[in-house]
């Protein structure tokens, strides 16, 4: 079952990808630069009305207060999310050393662990519960680099690492280089890159799912601008050997919107995965997409 969809994954990545027009060479790097460096324009300022306010009509007013309610119920459950997740646990375990001595220890903190590399006990990835104590680790580490392309003048060379501990707390950042062939020869080169803070808001042996808050940065040879990211994440262990990642990140940089949203299919062995995929990068509406191919190594 976990190979038929990580195939299936992998078609549908590849038929996206070929759906897909190449983009064609319009100096796609200057024109998302420039977007970046562009204020929007002043609203323009509304004419006061001369209509009296009808008190009697309260719809207006029980709509907004409505809204507010709504986001103080959000934010509310969001605060108790977030307690929930880092308040650490004080517990007391009976540990066996491997000469069959038992010890009492005392735990602060979450009880759960990462494995050396997924797979290696055979599913998932992380640990859940004391028995893995001594065998799992606190924390965990990713890098990778891939290379990126939309087949026409587009070319991306890209680099992610993200480190966790077992409080969920984690901090994730992505660079990529961007290349673009120019009419007229010569090349064209961006830089945009973000760096988060991130918290596991679900996880479990097959999958984790994470948000974050961080900053954009974009530079090029006529200087640099940065803006606030919003970012989500999750990965999927569908069975041996197969992982299933992606990731949106959602912000600014400098006065331009910025999404971003990406998911991989990659096969693992040990702490060596080899992922393929597609990344779609839309800076104000200047679009740097590409297919993505990649290594990553787990630490």
């Amino acid at each position: 079952m976990a190979r038929k969809l990580a195939i299936g994954l992998i078609a549908a990545i590849m038929c996206a990808t070929a759906s897909v027009k190449p983009a064609m060479s319009g100096w796609l790097l200057s024109s998302a630069a420039k977007e970046s460096r562009t204020d929007d324009p002043a609203p323009t300022p509304k004419p006061k009305s001369t209509k009296k306010k009808d008190y009697s009509d309260t719809s207006d007013d029980g709509l907004e207060s409505l809204g507010v309610n709504a986001v103080g119920g959000l934010f509310v459950l969001s605060l108790y999310a977030t307690a929930n997740a880092v308040i650490p646990e004080r517990r007391t375990i009976i540990y066996t050393h491997n000469n069959g001595e038992e010890e009492s220890i005392t735990l602060l903190g979450h009880s759960e662990y990462f494995s050396d590399f997924p797979y290696q006990h055979d599913f998932g990835y992380m640990l859940m519960g004391d028995e893995w104590y001594g065998i799992g680790k606190y924390k965990s580490v990713r890098a990778s680099v891939e290379y990126a392309s939309d087949f026409s003048h587009l070319s991306r060379i890209g680099t992610k690492v993200l480190v966790e501990g077992n409080r969920r707390w984690g901090l994730d950042t992505q660079w990529d280089e961007y290349f673009e062939s120019i009419p007229g020869g010569g090349t064209d080169q961006l830089t945009l890159g973000d760096i988060n803070v991130t918290l596991r808001y679900f996880q479990g042996y097959h999958g984790q799912l994470r948000f974050g808050l961080g900053a954009n940065i974009l530079a090029d040879t006529n200087g640099s601008e940065a803006g606030i990211n919003f970012t989500g994440s999750y990965d999927a262990y569908l069975g041996k050997p197969w992982i299933w990642s992606s990731e949106f990140d959602l912000g600014k940089v400098g006065s331009a919107d910025l999404f971003r949203f990406r998911t991989t299919v990659g096969v693992n062995w040990k702490h060596i995965e080899a992922y393929t995929g597609y990344q779609y990068t839309n800076i104000e509406g200047a679009e740097l997409n590409g297919f993505v191919s990649g290594l990553r190594v787990w630490f």
